[in-house]
């Protein structure tokens, strides 16, 4: 089985004396103005695809992710459900016209059907506009699944951009400061010493590497990290982390 541990490096673009330049499926750092709170990974050019071919839908995801907060509350509370905080970063884009969408990719021969796909699921997806829908914008939120959970999320974007459904894929997760710090800091509620946030579930370190091993194939992916700047009154999480001590 391929590990996919702590190899989260993120690459420039630019070349340097001797080196062969990053292919365009490696990750690499944004060419575009984003919000802060967040790490950043870019494979083929998503950023630039999203602000000059769909600027609307670029708006509306930078007026989401500068609208978006976690309280220590949230961060705090035990699984089994849905994060709060998830739902509320959808419920924002679905006030700009984001929804949940299933599409289906059909193949014809003489205008039969020759063989239709599973349904691809994307949380959010964007049209481009009402009359010509496709190809559109996925989003996906990752907080605390098992890692897999991003396999099939790259599986998605791959066959719905192959096919001509998705332009960008967007990929949203814990960012590596804050998985550094909750970690190894935070439990669930169950057991003194279980951690909320294991290393085996989606966070920066588990995401990175599977894109660079060519994840998602052509599809042009925007890859974006909570960091600890946008969890208000994580002062009290980093001092336990600090203290080597675990809460709650």
């Amino acid at each position: 089985m391929v590990g996919y541990e702590d190899n989260s490096e993120v690459h420039d673009d630019a070349t340097t004396d001797g080196q062969i330049p990053d292919l365009p499926s490696v990750v690499g750092t944004p060419s575009v103005d984003l919000p802060s709170g967040y790490k950043y990974g870019v494979t083929r050019y998503a950023d630039l695809i999203l602000r000059e071919a769909f600027p609307q839908r670029f708006a509306d995801l930078i007026a989401t992710l500068e609208e978006f907060q976690i309280e220590i509350e949230e961060l705090l509370a035990g699984g089994g459900s849905r994060a709060q905080h998830t739902a509320r970063f959808d419920a924002t884009l679905e006030k700009h016209g984001w929804g949940k969408r299933n599409i289906s990719i059909a193949r014809l021969i003489d205008d039969k059907p020759l063989h239709v796909t599973r349904g691809h699921e994307i949380d959010m997806f964007a049209v481009a506009s009402q009359d010509d829908p496709y190809p559109g914008i996925g989003v996906e939120v990752e907080w605390n699944n098992k890692d897999p959970f991003f396999d099939r999320d790259l599986l998605n974007y791959q066959a719905l951009h192959r096919e001509g459904a998705l332009a960008v894929g967007v990929i949203v997760t814990r960012g590596p400061e804050l998985q550094r710090i909750i970690g190894p800091t935070i439990r669930t509620s169950t057991t003194a010493t279980s951690k909320k946030y294991g290393s085996s579930t989606t966070h920066w370190n588990k995401l990175i590497p599977r894109v660079n091993l060519g994840g998602g194939g052509e599809c042009p992916l925007l890859l974006i990290g909570i960091e600890p700047a946008r969890v208000n009154d994580f002062e009290s999480v980093q001092m336990a982390f600090d203290a080597g001590v675990m809460v709650p």
